[in-house]
């Protein structure tokens, strides 16, 4: 009984406080089938190619990655492998895509026919897959066998970092946990990885450890929470982490050190991102909904759990597994339980962002026809 009232007490929250009146908002396009199962299958992962015409995608049940035209949703090619696909990521270049299985393999995939070009085996199933924002390296992190708690063993678990131009290994970090999520700081200088009980920064250059935190205990025989993914905001001063039980942890992304959390939903938080100008933090789950929640409010340490406003909260008919913005912040791509993928636009309340966009557009074309 006790555990249940806790629960429940997080839950009624959600639905008793007030809702920001901010002026953004998001609108579906498409929706596709992206795993053949249907809602036997599920989409792990939906990631936009970076000139943002793709969207290549990886599927749990149906085993197979897909790429996708970003304007109609129209299937560029399929690529069936022999296992469940966790996560998938284009090279910065556009030129390839990478896609990490159940099966131990890495694959390098030829981004314009789905051939597969170069597998390289791991030790264990991999969960996580992150490109570095320069593009030259691309982070892997492998899953703890036999450890449901995500705590240290004798067993390593390593997060290894390839070189994108030879796919060959430049360093690696030893996690001692599943590494269910990697994201990389806006200047490369820092990667933080998160799953089972632990989130821990690391420096990219040497590898060092520069902070390890363990996920809170929050009542007893309510079963061990979990850290679940991770998301650095665009400015560089924020990492989001994800986890069980609907908390959103938030943490100083310089040190790694804790700042506070929040529970909007009671639900297992699956994916978050930030919007483009890290004024907004986006999370989803199985709570059926994907819940937008200004930074200003998240990080407020002086605002209660049920005084932080949700900004905007989308009703979906399904949960989510993985989400991500375009490289302008203007689209957005979904992955979902039922086996669908899904194209969303997103209207920012900043008011300069069309403004800059044309300038940016006119700028190009002056250039390009030399006027």
């Amino acid at each position: 009984m006790k555990v249940r009232s806790i629960m429940l007490a997080v839950c009624v929250c959600v639905y008793s406080e007030t809702q920001a009146n901010e002026d953004h908002a998001l609108n579906r396009v498409w929706s596709r089938l992206a795993d053949l199962m249907g809602e036997f299958g599920s989409v792990e992962s939906a990631e936009f190619s970076p000139d943002s015409r793709f969207i290549v995608t990886g599927s749990k049940y149906d085993n197979t990655v897909r790429v996708f035209r970003t304007v109609d949703g129209v299937m560029q090619w399929r690529t069936p492998l022999p296992a469940e696909i966790e996560r998938v990521a284009w090279t910065a270049e556009g030129t390839q895509v990478v896609s990490v299985s159940e099966d131990h393999f890495m694959r390098v995939i030829d981004g314009d026919s789905g051939r597969i070009e170069k597998e390289i085996r791991h030790g264990n199933g991999m969960d996580s897959l992150a490109l570095s924002h320069d593009g030259r390296l691309m982070a892997v992190g492998e899953e703890m066998i036999g450890d449901s708690t995500g705590a240290p063993t004798e067993k390593q678990t390593p997060v290894v970092l390839y070189d994108t131009r030879t796919w060959e290994e430049v360093r690696r970090v030893d996690q001692r946990a599943t590494a269910n999520e990697i994201s990389f700081s806006p200047d490369d200088t820092r990667f933080v990885v998160v799953g089972g009980q632990y989130m821990k920064l690391w420096e990219t250059k040497t590898g060092r450890l520069i902070h390890t935190q363990k996920v809170f205990v929050d009542a007893e025989g309510a079963g061990l929470s979990r850290f679940i993914c991770a998301k650095m905001s665009p400015d560089g001063q924020y990492i989001v982490v994800g986890a069980s039980y609907g908390w959103l942890y938030f943490f100083h992304a310089d040190s790694g050190k804790y700042i506070r959390r929040i529970n909007k939903t009671g639900q297992k938080i699956e994916t978050v991102e930030w919007t483009k100008d890290s004024k907004y933090v986006l999370s989803a789950g199985k709570g059926n909904v994907i819940d937008f929640i200004a930074a200003r409010h998240a990080v407020n340490r002086s605002l209660s759990n049920g005084s932080v406003p949700i900004s905007m909260r989308i009703p979906l008919t399904d949960q989510i597994e993985y989400m991500h913005f375009n490289s302008t912040g203007a689209l957005l791509t979904t992955a979902h339980q039922d086996g669908t993928v899904q194209l969303w636009t997103y209207m920012s309340d900043n008011p300069g962002i069309n403004q800059r966009s044309h300038q940016r557009l006119t700028r190009e074309q002056s250039r390009q026809f030399g006027q």
